[in-house]
């Protein structure tokens, strides 16, 4: 199974401003991991799902055998954190400064958050990999900004 980053749009087939009963319909019951108030997860809680209104605003996926994440044909999970950063980075219009801690970029309302090499599933933890990646609503970004 493949999700794709989509700046604005979601992660694979769950997008910005879908209904959580929307989005427990098309994971489906068996990925289901669990709810703590405006939040679900699935996939043994690699996917995060952050509701507003019971409409997701925010997005967050993790590493997990069961899947690839990519963003612009470039499997975010098996590529090292800063040529990660410089890539989305480079999709964006302003200089952006490389910080390992999180980052939110705020053109595309995608975020990073903390690279570490406990994070590299595929590469036998030798190399700093992001923990997460998401995508935010609008409303998301400001209220982060």
């Amino acid at each position: 199974m493949n999700f794709e980053i989509k700046p604005h749009i979601g992660i694979g087939s769950v997008e910005i401003n879908m209904t959580r009963p929307e989005v427990k319909k098309m994971l489906g019951k068996e990925n289901f991991s669990g709810s703590n108030e405006d939040l679900d997860y699935y996939f043994d809680n690699s996917l995060q799902i952050e509701f507003v209104n019971d409409k997701a605003d925010f997005i967050g996926i993790s590493y997990h055998p069961s899947y690839n994440v990519m963003y612009k044909n470039i499997n975010v999970f098996d590529t090292e954190a800063k040529e990660l950063f410089n890539f989305i980075a480079s999709n964006e219009e302003e200089n952006h400064q490389f910080d390992a801690s999180e980052y939110l970029f705020p053109k595309q309302v995608v975020t990073l958050w903390d690279a570490d090499e406990q994070y590299d599933r595929i590469g036998s933890e030798t190399r700093l990999i992001w923990a997460q990646i998401g995508v935010g609503s609008l409303n998301y970004l400001e209220a982060v900004s």
